[in-house]
């Protein structure tokens, strides 16, 4: 049996399970610069929400910047300096 879903990396394009309204308001926060924070358990789609909220906002809006910062392989201050 074929799984209809991408694991262990981010789900782009078709891949992407259709989160309307969690992109909606994932996009309203970055088009009126609110601080935003996702907690879910690991491998829940944070990341990947994330990506299709920001191409959606890129898209229609060029004169706002978002950048996809990965910290998960950060353990200490050392090494997010």
């Amino acid at each position: 049996m074929d799984i209809p879903f991408i694991y262990g990396k981010l789900a782009v394009g078709e891949n992407f399970t259709d989160r309307a309204n969690e992109k909606i308001r994932v996009v309203q926060n970055f088009l009126s610069g609110t601080n935003t924070i996702l907690i879910s358990p690991r491998r829940w789609g944070k990341s990947s929400l994330l990506l299709k909220a920001a191409s959606e906002v890129k898209d229609t809006s060029p004169n706002i910047l978002v950048v996809f910062l990965d910290l998960f392989n950060i353990h200490s201050e050392e090494d997010f300096y």
